[in-house]
């Protein structure tokens, strides 16, 4: 359960920081708020296939809506590991290079092909060795720490990664 400091309804153009968004009826997403580059981008965490893992940038998008959910983390599963070395990540993945974390996502309006591209999620974290990155395939969205903590979204792509 969230307690009412935790959230607020509002457009996803009105997230200020990496926020969870909870769709409130069937015609909303459940996605995920970044700041990339400078500018908000939201990626779809539910819908059909061609939806999942899609991101637009959305600083001025006042049509989706949602309950926000700032203050998050990632929880990266140790487990679920692949190995990426020639290969695209799989969509959804949670991918550490250089000093950053990305999610490997659709961009909008590509439909087809495995391609994808990564875009940052964090940044200022302690820094890969060169070429070397570590690909996570189930991760999770918590909220707050120790006993308090929440899990709120699970990712797991490890069937996809497997079918390569």
């Amino acid at each position: 359960m969230l307690k009412p400091s935790e959230c607020f309804a509002g457009p996803i153009s009105d997230a200020k920081t990496t926020s969870l968004i909870l769709p409130r009826t069937q015609y909303e997403h459940r996605s995920l708020i970044v700041v990339a580059d400078g500018k908000k981008h939201a990626v779809c965490l539910d819908g059909i296939d061609r939806e999942m893992f899609m991101a637009f940038e959305c600083e001025s998008n006042e049509h989706w809506n949602g309950v926000h959910v700032p203050g998050i983390e990632f929880e990266l599963d140790e487990t679920s590991l692949t190995n990426i070395d020639g290969f695209f990540p799989p969509l959804g993945s949670m991918v550490r290079s250089d000093d950053k974390l990305f999610i490997h996502v659709r961009p909008d309006g590509q439909t087809m092909g495995r391609g994808g591209t990564r875009l940052p999620i964090l940044s200022g974290l302690p820094k890969c060795a060169e070429r070397s990155d570590a690909c996570f395939t189930r991760w999770q969205i918590v909220l707050g720490e120790g006993e308090a903590k929440q899990e709120l979204h699970l990712v797991d792509v490890s069937k996809s990664a497997s079918a390569r």
